[in-house]
């Protein structure tokens, strides 16, 4: 290792303090720059010198070299230099004649794998022939043979395709490199070999250099084995890398080497790359390889080692012979402890895993008093009542979130870490830079507060020593000058006489005698089990089962007890002790010990029989019956081949195939005997003619040259060692880390036939493959070096092992599952090319997508393990988000299932709608399709409460101006936190979440997401717990309001506005709907035309796509008025004015517009009171936020210049930007009331605007703040639009409430001199605006008489505004004129309530009102001077206003009078008005003075500024039992968990002739199917129609069945149904074809009941009448297991099933009342009770391990599955429970008798009993269904009808 530095330094220019060497002490680790490293590759040369890292010192750059330091100074990286010695390269290699393997490209065959095993078989047994029977006769032709460094060369160009670089001395210039390197870069490399970044060539040497491996394949099984244990696909995955790495290697002709764990380089994704091992083509002179090998087995520094700490004597050959020389006195404590150290893998220097030797003494007196070694120090420093402490809270912590995947947050121990980092850096603070220990230990610069001395060192610090207070004087010596010396102790002169009298303490005989069990403790059996517990020395690392690889950690290397040292009076004395008994026994005594005798000896061969074979049995035999030992390896190597066959592989009789008429063809001319006859003449002519002796065959062969076959077979059996080595890392951690090959396969060998049980099933052939597990080690042929031992030409039919037979399907050696070819392609696309921008990102997906069903084809959840954390890491990248969650989120949610969905990709779906505005194709997460893929994958609940708030905030243009509306909210929500309201302050979402947080739980899921949860950690509640918290962005308000306007309803007067009800989700539903499945096919369509089409002919198939989504769920009508509304808006967009710059941007412009059509298709499809819950008060919201901030309240730039009130009058008004962006908000919640009519507007829309305008009490009274402005905007705006769309007899009926409730409190503010508006000026005059305009078009909608009756005291308090800033009046508005006058406020009043606004506001109303304006308002000659004053101030020529500033000009406009008025139709203050409105003919409008038709109220005709619209009647409409139910449940409260039964029908289902027995809603909750007794099964829509009347029709029939169908489900990853008569048949549900059936397997024994796994499983679970339960899968033949659950007649038949949502259980009930649960992962049957007294009726599983079941002995049993008792049991008096279903907590159960019970799981409650009216529910009650996010029942009879009932 010295010589390879020192050539490195010298050839390569990088500085000795920049080389270190790796642990495993074959390669040197550089620090070099990323500039330097770049600059080789691409030049092709050496740069000049390597320059230092400047401003690092020397112990940082030696940190860096730590393997647990990944931090590295910027622009800096470290690689890995692998020298080979071409003095050592001067042998020859053998050459192979051909290839070897199949060429690549062409797809593998079973006929092509047989020629080949032919061939090969063929070749190989002539070549066996040959040297047997040829060769001792005459010399062969010698193998074609190469000098080893052009092999090495040409095979190194080939298989890394990096440039050969010369350096040195002597070079000419580096051309070569680049004839090397370029010819292979188009060659795409094998993903799995560990790249080298360039090869190099000096005079001497030849170099490789890698980038730095962080992790191993060692490191994994060694620190994180949980990485790999939960499943054997893993592992199989690993192997199958490797075995790529190796194919592609020999097919470049280079062997892999005597590879280990080390070579293998994994990361978290478990993407392993092997790195050819370089230095076993190395061959050095006899005398020179001694030296080499004594060198390497003294261990090489490691790197960056820290200090001078004295390196243990040179170790023995294992650990055993280090135990024995230990324990007999001849290795001191502190070298055997350092090789411990070693051993587990612990590097000096290293702060996270440094050597660890105990604390003896404590210093406090001379020698100090010794330790007690029994306990740890982290026990002895802390106490045992801490430790207990911090067991049981995390225990406890553990159990109450336990039952979820992945890693526990909680898990019990007692101790973290043995060192810490911290504790290393306080130990080695004297030498250690001040920049490490202020980034590690304390940010700031204390150098007081670390321990002065060794005494309070040691009673500091919970961990343990360090080598360096044992063997390093300079550790006290400090290198800071504010920092003193380490103290040492007083009766110690110096730092060296305390280290000599430290290590003399160390090595003492009182430390001896207990330091095995300090040994236990730290490396040994109390680590673990119930000895750790009983020391309380459970360590973190050690139980966490932590996923994360990692390169230190706490290793277990004994796992026995560890013998005492024999030492001082442990020894025997010399001299024979005294006896204390006769030396002369009695005779009978004598007789019995020799039976024992006698006995002990027989028994040992029978004991040695029935132990497991292993070295535990060897130990425990007594040492009388050793004699008997040489037997055992005889006994053990016979039973293998007494079993007569080798996993599953039939034995071959030899006389079957040696059969006497077997044939031997030959090829022609072949003639075989040829040269046995000149043999024969040769023999006769020497006896014969010259009378001679016949001649030996020469013995002496020459020794072959060193052959390219030979080392590849080296590499198989290094492959089938490094197996090995994985499966038994536990039992190898003793093996030294310098072991050769032949040491390591003699281990393996002994480890798998002493353990033959640890060998994992899909592994055993393999190893009996590549190491002759079988066959005695004397009989390996051919034992050697390289290779180890020669493979026979055949064995089982096939030829010696190589990649490419193990990678073939059809070798059947290892069963690799079929998907690893697929998602091996996979993974190398992904990690071949990388997205430098969204484009890139893009076509990179969009390939993965292609390749991503042949993954999934055969997929299992083991390999979804392995292809997810890819799939994460595409939707997280920003350059990818979008276009992966586009197009991967839907075939990866299907294989996953709703539950892990949530776990894994909610996340991440939120962070891409939270994304930056700049992301192209965002419009792509709001197409209906997507949307409706995340309502089917997700399941309906969750997305309403986490996805559905993010598509509805696109509608408000945020991102034009994100930051400052966020700054606006921001500043809202303090205010109200000041003003200390309780009622909801509306705005946009994301300040709710800011805002809210501190109120309660329910936003802060969502939140810490961004604060860097890892993907392991929890992802979802424990399923003891319910969805009760943290589902709902705005749950967590605690708002008591009363928003009814006027208490128009009791159900009403309660309504809370929030986002949306909590109701609890059931877990086990992801189901789709027709629609929902053709969106899904139209998205891929949408997908595949994305590559030839563009944007604009994309857009255009969107929009198809989207109104025949809507199509299909509207009635021909709605149709029609849909196709009206959207030509009117076509119609609004093409004649308004052009957008602001950042709202007119084309990709917005399409992502609002897809948001829109979204949000409709959502309204129509969700129903109304979803849609009212979650859509429309989440769009109330927003509406707020649309006006919220000054920037949201200027004018729309472009617009006419010469009006505030545009010159047509005060209807048509000019618009703000918040009216521009609220313009999709109000579209939406205007198409709502289209679908479900005007109660929409007046029960949910004007209640909460009533309540957005009412004035605060409390601490806030008398204040405004911004969101209280925007709310007043947002409320008059939305009015305007709702009087528009109100009948006439409607608007008259509330007309009081909206005058007293929205009218007055607007113009209150408007007019309040005590209340200025936080935007100042503009705000008060845009709401002046918006308010007269609305009270206008009031007043046109009911004429003069009417506004006298009901708008006079509105009128008077407007007007009464233009005395204020002329006569300054106290009392304006009741008691607000107790509160001081503002002057701010004064000053907004007077210029809002200007000459100009008196000119533009009176002359109209009196133009409509006539004189009667003189008595409604008392100051109307005021306001008619001010407007004179205004019209006489602007001449003709539109001179700007004296006095006032251009751009108050610009504000406030100028002559109203400047345009013609065009006399319109409707809506028009001239033309023909409907109902009670006055006409006032055209003549009379020349007659005011001034020509008052220029304030004509619309401008040409537009259909957004009529006084009166329709609203179109629609299928949905609300009446009847549907508005009665729709009004209670707008009005009821959000957070009551309970289902309430009303017994309100709404809706029939009619089709079945007979009874139903069985239904399933889909998740989605608008279909849902039913099974009968007429053999058929339906599938109906649930949308609203009628009254609770309207009978509705099956959407499809599905016929097919033969028997009374009693069973109907859903698989929710494929979607498809499962329905069962006896017969199970698996079909789509939309299109009705049948995809798979399955017969029972006996016509006698038929199905009796089904139950189908949820996702990530395909299977269906089957029980027939023999109480066997099987398992199906719809995608292959036949079962795929199979159990029998009881036996004997007394069982009975099982009569139900139940799956856990987890899949991991299955529990059947019998019709006798046993119950069995049954573990599904391992066949297991877990319990097995008797449950009931009678039949089991049903059975349900749920969240937290609970099961429920019915009986027909009237009881419903609430069970754990692992408890013996029962959580809960309820009784029914008079019938038996058979039918009922899950809502959260509470079962809702049905009897015979037409009785609805709601029974709670957890408390003990009374259960509430609802007897149904036969006026609601006709006939018997056979079925049952509960709609969780809907609240509704679904009810089947005997009649055949399904009724829908809340």
């Amino acid at each position: 290792m010295e010589s390879l530095l020192e050539h490195v330094e010298k050839d390569l220019g990088i500085d000795r303090s920049q080389l270190g060497a790796a642990p495993e002490g074959v390669h040197v680790v550089a620090l070099v720059p990323a500039k330097w490293l770049a600059n080789l590759k691409e030049r092709g040369a050496l740069p000049s010198l390597c320059p230092h890292p400047e401003g690092l010192s020397e112990a940082e750059v030696r940190t860096c070299f730590q393997r647990s330091v990944q931090k590295l100074p910027p622009g800096w990286t470290k690689v890995e230099v692998h020298g080979l010695r071409k003095d050592q390269l001067r042998y020859p290699l053998a050459t192979m004649h051909g290839a070897h393997g199949d060429p690549k490209g062409r797809p593998e065959t079973l006929h092509r794998f047989m020629q080949s095993v032919a061939s090969q078989n063929y070749r190989n047994l002539w070549a066996r022939a040959h040297r047997s029977f040829v060769q001792p006769y005459c010399h062969a032709h010698d193998p074609p043979i190469a000098p080893i460094l052009e092999v090495l060369r040409a095979a190194l160009q080939k298989l890394y395709g990096c440039p050969l670089v010369q350096v040195g001395r002597g070079v000419s210039c580096p051309s070569p490199a680049k004839e090397w390197g370029l010819p292979n870069r188009g060659r795409q490399p094998c993903p799995s070999i560990l790249l080298a970044e360039v090869v190099l060539e000096s005079p001497e040497m030849l170099y490789v250099l890698f980038l730095y491996v962080q992790y191993s394949l060692h490191d994994a099984v060694t620190f994180s084995p949980a990485k790999l244990s939960n499943s054997h696909a893993k592992l199989l995955f690993i192997l199958f890398q490797i075995l790529q790495a190796m194919q592609a290697c020999h097919g470049a002709g280079l062997a892999c080497g005597a590879f280990s764990l080390h070579e293998v380089a994994v990361d978290e994704k478990l993407c392993a790359q092997l790195r050819v091992r370089l230095q076993d083509y190395e061959r050095a002179p006899e005398e020179e390889g001694m030296g080499a090998a004594s060198g390497s087995a003294g261990g090489s520094p490691a790197v960056g080692g820290s200090g001078p700490v004295e390196k243990p004597a040179a170790p023995p050959e294992g650990l055993g012979g280090l135990v024995l020389d230990w324990v007999n006195g001849r290795l001191s404590n502190f070298d055997y402890l350092m090789h411990l150290n070693r051993l587990a893998g612990r590097r000096v220097g290293d702060p996270n895993y440094h050597p660890v030797l105990p604390w003896v003494v404590d210093f406090t007196t001379k020698n100090g008093r010794f330790r007690d070694l029994r306990k740890s120090k982290f026990r002895l420093n802390k106490g045992d009542k801490q430790l207990d402490f911090t067991y049981e809270m995390t225990k406890q912590a553990f159990v109450a979130g336990g039952g979820l995947g992945g890693e526990q947050p909680h898990v019990p121990h007692h101790i973290s870490d043995v060192l810490s980092d911290i504790t290393y850096y306080v130990y080695t603070a004297r030498r250690t830079p001040r920049a490490v220990l202020c980034s590690h230990v304390r940010s700031q610069w204390e150098p007081n507060e670390y321990p002065a001395n060794m005494e309070r060192m040691q009673a500091w610090t919970p961990d343990e020593c360090i080598p360096e207070f044992y063997s390093d004087p300079t550790i006290f010596r400090s290198i800071h000058p504010d920092m003193s010396d380490l103290e040492v102790p007083a009766w110690c002169g110096s730092c060296e006489g305390f280290v000599a009298a430290h290590r003399a303490l160390l090595e003492s005989w009182e430390v001896s005698q207990d330091l095995h069990h300090w040994i236990d403790l730290t490396f040994g059996y109390k680590l673990v089990g119930k000895d750790a517990v009983r020391e309380k020395n459970v360590c973190l690392h050690l139980v966490d089962n932590h996923a994360h690889l990692t390169s230190y950690g706490v290793v277990q290397l004994f796992s026995q007890p560890h013998p005492r040292r024999l030492a001082g009076p442990l020894l025997l004395p010399a001299e024979a002790p005294l006896a204390v008994k006769p030396l002369i026994p009695p005779v009978e005594e004598t007789r019995v010990l020799e039976d024992l005798k006698d006995q002990l000896a027989d028994g040992v061969g029978g004991l040695f029989l029935e132990v497991e074979q292993g070295a535990e049995a060897l130990e425990a035999i007594p040492a009388a019956g050793r004699g008997v030992e040489p037997l055992a390896p005889g006994v053990l190597s016979a039973q293998p081949t007494a079993d007569g066959k080798h996993l599953g592989r039939r034995a071959k009789a030899p006389a079957q195939a040696e059969g006497a008429e077997a044939k031997i063809v030959l090829p022609d001319g072949c003639n075989v005997l040829q040269a046995l006859e000149e043999l024969e003449r040769l023999d006769a002519f020497i006896l014969k003619g010259s009378h001679g002796d016949l001649p030996e065959p020469e013995q002496p062969r020459p020794t072959p040259p060193l052959g390219l076959s030979a080392l590849f077979q080296r590499d198989m059996q290094a492959l089938g060692v490094l197996v090995t080595e994985i499966i038994f890392a536990s039992k190898l951690r003793a093996v030294r880390p310098a072991a050769t090959l032949q040491e390591r396969f003699q281990v393996a060998r002994r480890l798998c036939q002493s353990h033959p049980k640890e060998i994992p099933a899909p592994l055993q052939h393999l190893l009996e493959t590549l190491l002759r597990l079988s066959v005695p080690d004397g009989e390996l042929a051919g034992l050697g070096e390289t290779p180890l031992f020669a493979y026979e030409p055949t064995w089982q039919g096939l030829p010696p092992p190589c990649p490419s037979q193990l990678l073939s399907p059809f070798g059947a050696v290892l069963p690799f599952p079929p998907y690893f070819p697929a998602l091996h392609k996979f993974i190398f696309t992904y990690l071949s090319r990388r997205a430098e921008d969204e484009g890139q990102g893009r076509e990179l997906v969009f390939q993965l997508w292609q390749q991503l069903e042949g993954v999934l084809r055969d997929n299992t959840p083991e390999g979804l393990e392995i292809l997810l954390p890819f799939v994460l890491a595409l939707m997280s990248e920003e350059k990818t988000a979008v276009h992966a969650a586009w197009y991967l989120f839907e075939p990866i949610a299907k294989a996953l299932g709703p539950k892990n969905s949530h776990k894994y990709l909610l996340k991440l779906l939120i962070a891409a709608y939270e994304s930056p505005c700049g992301l192209h194709g965002r419009f792509y997460l709001y197409t209906d399709c997507f949307v409706a893929q995340l309502m089917t994958r997700l399941g309906l609940q969750l997305f309403l409460s986490h996805l559905l708030p993010h598509i509805l905030q696109v509608l408000v243009g945020v991102e034009g101006s994100a930051q400052e509306e966020n700054g606006a909210l921001l500043l809202g929500v303090a205010e109200d936190d000041e003003s200390g309201e309780g009622s909801p302050v509306p705005g946009s979402f994301g300040e709710e979440i800011k805002g809210d947080t501190d109120r309660g739980s329910g936003a802060l899921e969502l939140l810490d997401y961004m604060s860097g949860i890892s993907l392991h950690d929890q992802g979802y509640l424990p399923e003891s717990e319910d969805f009760q918290n943290g589902l709902y962005v705005a749950e967590s308000l605690q708002e008591p309001e009363s928003l009814s306007l006027g208490h128009l309803s009791d159900k009403s007067s309660a309504s809370e506005v929030s986002l949306g009800e909590d109701r609890p989700a059931a877990d086990g539903e992801s189901l789709k709907d027709k629609t929902s499945l053709e969106s899904l096919g139209s998205s891929q369509d949408l997908k595949h035309s994305e590559e030839e089409d563009e944007q604009g002919q994309q857009d255009r198939e969107e929009d198809q796509e989207e109104a025949a989504l809507v199509a299909e769920e509207l009635p021909v009508s709605v149709e029609a008025s849909l196709a009206e509304e959207e030509e009117e808006e076509e119609e609004e967009d093409g004649s308004e004015q052009e957008l602001p710059d950042h709202d007119g941007d084309k990709e917005q412009t399409i992502l609002l517009d897809t948001a829109s059509k979204t949000v409709r298709w959502l309204s129509a499809k969700l129903g109304p009171t979803t849609t009212c819950r979650y859509i429309a008060r989440n769009l109330l919201r927003l509406l707020t936020s649309c006006y919220a901030g000054p920037h949201r309240q200027q004018f729309v730039a472009g617009t006419e210049e010469n009006s505030p009130l545009s010159a047509g009058g005060i209807y048509q008004k000019r618009p703000v930007l918040g009216d521009v962006v609220s313009k999709p908000v109000l579209a939406c919640l205007m198409h709502i009331a289209h679908l479900f009519g005007e109660p929409v507007l007046t029960y949910l829309y004007l209640p909460y605007l009533s309540y957005l305008v009412t004035p605060s009490t409390g601490a806030g009274a008398g204040r405004l703040n911004s969101r209280k402005e925007a709310g007043l905007l947002a409320a008059v705006t939305l009015t305007q639009k709702i009087v528009v769309y109100l009948s006439d007899t409607t608007l008259m009926d509330i007309l009081p409430k909206i005058s007293q409730e929205i009218l007055l409190p607007v113009l209150g503010f408007l007019t309040s001199p005590t209340i200025s508006f936080p935007s100042g000026v503009q705000a008060r005059l845009i709401l002046c605006i918006k308010g007269i305009s609305l009270v206008a078009l009031v007043a046109l909608r009911i004429g003069s008489e009417m506004v006298q009756q009901h708008l006079s005291s509105t009128l008077r308090m407007f007007f009464e505004a233009f005395s204020s800033p002329l006569v300054e009046q106290g009392l304006l508005m009741g008691e607000a004129g107790l509160l001081p006058q503002d002057p701010s406020a004064l000053e907004e009043l007077q210029k809002v309530f200007s000459p100009e606004m008196a000119y533009s506001t009176f002359v109209p109303f009196s133009c409509l009102l006539g004189d009667v304006i003189r008595t409604i308002v008392p100051n109307h000659e005021l306001v008619s001077r001010l407007a004179s004053q205004y019209l006489a101030s602007v001449p003709s020529s539109e001179e700007p206003l004296p006095g006032v500033t251009p751009s108050e000009r610009s504000t406030l406009g100028t002559d109203p009078f400047s345009s013609p008025c065009e006399d319109t139709h409707s809506g028009t203050f001239g033309s023909v008005l409907v109902g009670n409105r006055i006409q006032i003919p055209a003549e009379a409008q020349q007659e005011v003075s001034g020509s008052p038709s220029r304030f004509c109220l619309a401008a040409g005709g537009k259909e957004e500024n009529a006084l009166k619209q329709e609203l179109l009647r629609s299928a949905h409409l609300l009446c009847g039992n549907w508005l009665a139910y729709w009004q209670y449940e707008i009005g009821v409260s959000q957070h009551d968990a309970r289902f309430h039964f009303h017994q309100i029908k709404l809706q029939s289902f009619v089709g079945h002739l007979g009874a139903v027995k069985c239904m399933a809603p889909l998740s989605g909750e608008d279909f849902f199917l039913s099974g009968s007794k007429d053999k058929t099964v339906c599938l109906w829509p649930l949308y609203s129609r009628g009254d609770g009347t309207h009978e509705i029709s099956p959407r499809l029939t599905y016929a097919q069945h033969r028997k009374s169908v009693f069973y109907v489900g859903m698989l929710e990853a494929p979607q498809y149904a499962v329905s069962c008569d006896s017969a199970i048949h698996i079909w789509d549900p939309f299109t009705g074809k049948l995809i798979h059936a399955f017969e029972a397997p006996d016509s006698k024994v038929p199905i009796t009941a089904v139950s189908a796994m949820p996702p990530p499983y395909n299977s269906v679970g089957m029980a027939s009448a023999d109480s066997v339960l099987r398992f199906i899968d719809h995608r292959k033949p036949g079962l795929q297991h199979e159990f029998r659950l009881a036996t004997g007649a007394n069982a009975g038949l099982i009569r139900c099933l139940a799956v856990s949502p987890s899949g991991r259980s299955i529990v059947a009930g019998f019709s006798s009342g046993f119950m069995v649960l049954l573990d599904t992962r391992t066949g297991l049957i877990l319990r097995g009770w008797p449950a009931h007294e009678g039949d089991i009726l049903q059975i349900k599983a749920t969240e937290g391990n609970t099961l429920i079941s019915s009986s027909s002995d009237h009881s419903l049993t609430v069970w754990k599955e692992l408890e013996q008792k029962p959580l809960q049991t309820y009784k029914s008096a008079s019938e038996p429970i058979h039918a009922f279903d899950l809502y959260g907590n509470e079962v809702v159960a049905g009897t015979v008798a037409n009785k609805i019970g709601v029974y709670s799981l957890q408390e003990s409650l009374p259960p509430s009993i609802t007897k149904l009216s036969s006026e609601n529910f006709r006939g018997t009650l056979t079925s049952l269904a509960v709609l969780p996010t809907k609240c509704h029942l679904l009810l089947g009879s005997d009649n055949g009808t399904v009724r829908l009932l809340a």
